[in-house]
Formats: C-alpha cells, structure tokens, sequence
C-alpha cells in the first residue's frame, strides 16, 4: 500500500512539473511576443494612447476708468498648440504645419525647445483665423502630436488713447519665469503700465483638464477619469482716469510730441495721463511681429515712451514758482519786492543774460514778476541764492525724488549740484552764473511732468499732496481694496505758498499775465506758462495750473515739445481741458466721439 501511494505522489508531481513547465513557455513564449516580436508594435500603440493634464487659461481681469467703462477686456481666440516631446521627433508633421502656418521649421521646433515639459500643450500659434483652423482640423489624421485650443486673448477698445497708463501683455521671458512663479513657456504677463503693476491681480487661476489622445488621427477629447479644475477670472482693476477726459486730452495732442497730466489734488488721483505719440497695444497681444515691432521702433517720437513720467525736460519759466517759493522761505524778498527794472537783460560779469521780452518789463514786483514771468527778476533773485540752497529745497520738497505713481517705469529729475558742475566743467570751471539759468528753469537742471504736476498740488492744497495714482479700486464686492495716496507734507509756509498763489492767479486772471488764455468764466484758475530752450530745435511749450470752481479742483501739466511759447501754445490747451471738465462734460463726450 504504502509502494503505491509513492508511485502515485510522484506521478503527480511529474504532471504537475509538465503543466507548470507548460505554462511558464506559454507565458514566455507570450512575453517574447509582447516584448520582442511585437515590441514596435505596441509601443507605437502605447505612445498613440496617452493622456496629459492641459491648463485651462483664465481670462485677465478687466481693467475700468473711474466710471466703469472698459478700458482692458479680453477676447476668446483660437490657439495651435504641440506636444513637444512627441512632435519635435516628427519631422511630417512639422513640416506640413510649417505650410499652414507659414512659419519656418526651425521657428516652430524653437518654440517647442523652450519649455521644460516636454508633455505641455506648447503655444506655436496665437490668434489664427478661422481658415487656418479648418486646414489643421482637416489634417488631424496626420497632426497627430497637434491640438486646438481656446484660449482668452487682451483687447484694448481705446487703443493708443490710454495705451501709456494700462499697458499691454507678452509673452513671458526666461527671466519673467524664473522671477514668478506659476509661469510657463508661452504664457502672458504684464509688461508694462498697470499690466505689469497690478500683474498678480489681473492674471486670474488657471484651470485643468485632462486630454486623451487615441490612434486614428483623431481630435484629442477630454478624459473623464480625473477631476478637471475650472479656470478663475482675474479681479477687476478700477483706475483713477476718467476716459472722457483722457480721450479729449489725447485729440488736443493729436500729432503733437508731448504730455499731459491732470491730477485731484485732494486725492492724488490721475484723471488723464496722456502722452503722443502712442501706440496700439492690440498689436502685443498674441505677440507683436517683428515687422509691427520694427516699425515702432523706427518710429518718430519713441512711442513706447511715456513721457509723463519718463522724460525729463528743463522746466523753463514753469520752475520760476519754485526759484520764488525758495526765495521767501530764505527771506531774500517779500511779495512787494522791487529789484533793479528790467530793460531786456541783466548784466552779470562779462555776460548779458536776456530777458524773454526784448524791450524788458521795467520795474516789477514779485507777483508781477510771476505774473509776467520776467526773467531779469528771477536772475537777480537767484543771484542772491546759491546752489546749496536749491539743492536743499529741491530735497526738502521731493523734486529730486520720484513722484511715486504707481506705473512702473518712472524716472528721477535732476537739479545739479556744485558736484555735477565739477564733473561738466572741472573743478572750478564754472561760475555763479549757473544759477542765474537755474533760476528761470534752463540749464542743467531737468524735471519730468509727474514731478512737476505733483509739486504744484503741494501749493494748491497749501504745503502737502497725496501720491499720484492711476489705481482707485482693486476688485469687487466685499473683498475689493481701495488704493489711495500717502499724504506727503512739504516744509513750506503759508505765507510762502499765499504768494505763490497770488502770483499764478496774475498769471491767468490779470490782463498783463502770460496764461490769459486758460481763464474760464466762474472758475478760479492759477497758473504758470514755460517756454524751456531747447538745444535740438524749437523751444517747448509748457504751462501748468490749479483750478477749482468751489466743488471739484484740477491741477494740469502740459508740455508740447518743439511747439513755441507756452503762453501761446500750452495754455489755450489747458483752456480747453479746464472747460470741459468744470463746464461741458457731456459735449466733451460727444465731441470726442
């Protein structure tokens, strides 16, 4: 019994051994198939059969003026996109999207080159036509590593009208991506104006969906098997300008190089910045071409330059307000001082600095200096100053500073000290004779309109103003956040800013002042012309003013480059401004349509 129950075990071991070792050369034999034999087979199979994660864009914030109008919207618009890693490897395909696209080969793999994931939905196309779509829908039995998407695209309704304040959008650099986090090849940042400035605002969250691609050739389609995240718009931006107001400005600039500003002087609010030339930035927003580019870079005028807080320009007669206010708070005169008459220049050392009015202003006091803006008074006055002196107001009152408005990109004045004259002229080179230009606003000494514009709201509120901004609210509803000026107090009398003022409202209300022209019936207006030489042509125009009608107050800016006497030029265009913001608002709107 005990022999048979051996025989027997061992007989089923041998079978069990048999079948095992069947099934492991079956399993083998299936395994050399799947990974030899046809090995290229499935793989291709594999690779054809994929699902990636795609972000879903969010649309940019609106930006608005002060009255809600949109100012910066977006748009949907259709995108070509490829799959790097698979794409770049298929040399047909590329190709053929070079012939739809009429892009080169070697464009289209640098653009796939850039990014780090090389399973990211890449941008080669931003913005294409209908038509162009149709071809690439038709050829997706062979573009297969392609896919269409929709995507929000920036539009600017008001065009080069606003085009210094909100900006525009591009694509992001290496450094933008290295600097910010979230972003990646293709995607668009703010470059410059309240874009950038108010970039993480604007810029939304990004939403996701997963795209299954099958052999075929056909469209990818969503996959359901992961959860999707919608997108979520950026917040709304609501700006200080007044976009009636600034598209008037904007036509009284019309084929002009210049700038104007316009501020509240009781909140530092901007409710025009403008500055000619200007450009569109529809054209940057699915990334400019090199031909659009080039032409605005050949361009007359630099139009990517905002010159409202970017150029600096000798101030001319507009800075004899401050060369006074020096004056009074040294105690070198009072408002009814008289110094030698003015017959049409004044004699220092060797030289005859002229006045601007050949047969002179005879004998004028400081009001009536101001009001007439004669340049023998101012001379003798700065004589009695020195540029110590200058430097230290010019300190004191934030002249040498930036006026903190929140557009990126501001630059500094310049108000020369004994050091910089050192540098020009070598080391005793130079004589008190610098400062006798000083003091009428030439020579070296160099302001930008948004300094300017800010100082006079200083004088205009009597000794501080409130930082100028372009942003009013960020945001809607409960979670918005208000932005408003730091107020900023100047070390200045009230006796000196009252003489000031009496001297701008001669400026404008007497019949002998310069800005005669910018007067408005029941409206109080102080003002002060410039004409600042220029040494590349002919003489700038300036004028600046506050006025108030005893509910709303303005201060304004103007420069007109190349343009003549500001008396002339600057004022009758601040006349206008002046009359359509305190008078005939609603005919504004209408005019300017």
């Amino acid at each position: 019994m005990v022999g048979d129950d051996s025989a027997a075990l061992i007989l089923r071991l041998k079978i069990t051994g048999f079948v095992t070792a069947g099934l492991v050369a079956v399993l083998a034999g299936a395994l050399f198939d799947l990974q030899v034999i046809k090995h290229g087979e499935y793989r291709e199979i594999s690779e054809n059969y994929y699902i990636i994660p795609a972000e879903i864009k969010a649309p940019r914030g609106d930006i608005v003026d002060r009255n809600g109008d949109l100012v910066a919207g977006s748009r949907q618009a259709f995108s070509i996109c490829g799959i790097p890693r698979r794409l770049l490897r298929n040399s047909k395909e590329i190709e053929i999207l070079s012939n739809i696209l009429g892009m080169s080969a070697d464009e289209i793999k640098e653009r796939l080159k850039r990014t780090s994931q090389s399973y990211r939905p890449t941008v080669i196309a931003r913005d294409v036509d209908f038509r162009t779509i149709s071809m690439v829908e038709e050829m997706f039995s062979v573009l297969t590593d392609v896919i269409v998407i929709s995507e929000p695209v920036r539009r600017y309704p008001l065009a080069e009208v606003l085009s210094h304040v909100v900006g525009y959008v591009g694509e992001v650099t290496e450094a933008d991506i290295e600097k910010h986090d979230g972003y990646g090849v293709g995607d668009l940042i703010g470059k410059v104006g309240i874009e950038r400035d108010c970039e993480t605002d604007l810029r939304g969250s990004d939403g996701l969906r997963y795209l299954k691609f099958t052999p075929g050739g056909s469209s990818p389609v969503d996959f359901k098997g992961k959860d999707s995240k919608a997108p979520r718009k950026g917040k709304t931006v609501h700006l200080t300008i007044d976009n009636r107001l600034q598209r008037f400005a904007a036509e009284l600039l019309a084929g002009r190089r210049g700038a104007i500003t316009a501020l509240d002087p009781s909140t530092g609010e901007v409710l025009a910045l403008v500055s000619t030339p200007g450009f569109d930035p529809n054209l940057f927003a699915t990334g400019i071409s090199g031909k659009d580019w080039q032409r605005i870079l050949e361009a007359d005028g630099n139009p990517l330059l905002n010159r409202a807080i970017q150029s600096k320009y000798p101030p001319g007669s507009v800075f004899k307000i401050v060369t006074a206010a020096i004056g009074l708070e040294e105690g070198k005169l009072s408002a009814k001082t008289r110094f030698q008459p003015c017959y049409g220049g004044y004699r220092f050392g060797n030289r005859l600095f002229a006045c601007w009015k050949p047969q002179g202003h005879g004998s004028v006091d400081l009001v009536g200096a101001i009001a007439v803006s004669c340049d023998v008074y101012f001379y003798q006055l700065a004589e009695r100053l020195d540029l110590e002196t200058f430097n230290r107001y010019a300190t004191i009152w934030h002249l040498n500073d930036l006026a903190g408005i929140d557009l990126p990109g501001e630059v500094k004045g310049f108000v020369p000290r004994p050091s910089d004259y050192d540098s020009l002229y070598g080391q005793g080179g130079w004589t008190k004779g610098v400062q006798l230009n000083l003091g009428i606003g030439q020579g070296e000494l160099l302001l930008t309109p948004i300094e300017i514009a800010t100082f006079v709201c200083a004088i205009a509120n009597g000794g501080y103003y409130y930082t100028p901004h372009c942003v009013r609210q960020i945001g809607d509803g409960s979670r918005s956040r208000m932005k408003t000026g730091k107020r900023v107090d100047l070390p200045i009398s009230q006796s000196t800013v009252d003489v000031v003022r009496e001297g701008m409202l001669e400026v404008v209300e007497s019949e002998r002042g310069t800005g005669r022209s910018a007067r408005i019936e029941g409206v109080k207006v102080a003002g002060k012309t410039g004409t600042a030489e220029n040494p590349h042509g002919k003489d700038h125009a300036s004028f600046v003013c506050f006025a108030s009608d005893g509910d709303r107050r303005l201060v304004l800016y103007i420069i007109v480059e190349n343009a003549g006497h500001g008396g002339e030029i600057a004022a009758p265009i601040a006349g206008k401004l002046l009359a359509r913001y305190f008078r005939d608002e609603k005919a504004a709107e209408v005019a300017i349509r």
